[in-house]
């Protein structure tokens, strides 16, 4: 089994371009039936996140370590390095309690992801 996070968003191109732009995604789907794009498709290292429309508004977040996805990558330190000055981190890398070894960056247009890697 493979999970694949959905994430919703106001603007599915915007999403899209920011993932392939600043977060070296590759677009590997994207549906705009009627001239609205509805959802999009991004992949990187053999995972994939989803980007869906979401036309209501979403709730705030009160607490910083709340996240929408939360992503396991070979190495937590480069993947840091590489996003320096193009993602807002929200709280930054730390060894954690749970056994993990994450940081969590906060999208333009809302959600929240963290990555991580395990602890040896």
């Amino acid at each position: 089994m493979t999970p694949i996070p959905i994430l919703g968003v106001p603007d599915v191109t915007a999403a899209r371009d920011y993932f392939v732009d600043s977060l070296g995604f590759a677009c590997t789907g994207f549906f705009e039936p009627a001239g609205e794009a509805v959802y999009a498709i991004v992949a990187r290292a053999g995972g994939e996140i989803h980007l869906q429309i979401r036309r209501g508004t979403s709730p705030r977040r009160r607490e910083d370590h709340e996240t929408d996805a939360f992503i396991v990558v070979a190495d937590v330190d480069a993947l840091r390095a590489e996003l320096e000055g193009k993602v807002r981190v929200l709280r930054d890398i730390q060894d954690e309690p749970y056994g993990m070894r994450d940081f969590t960056i906060e999208l333009p247009f809302g959600p929240r992801i963290a990555f991580a890697t395990p602890l040896a």
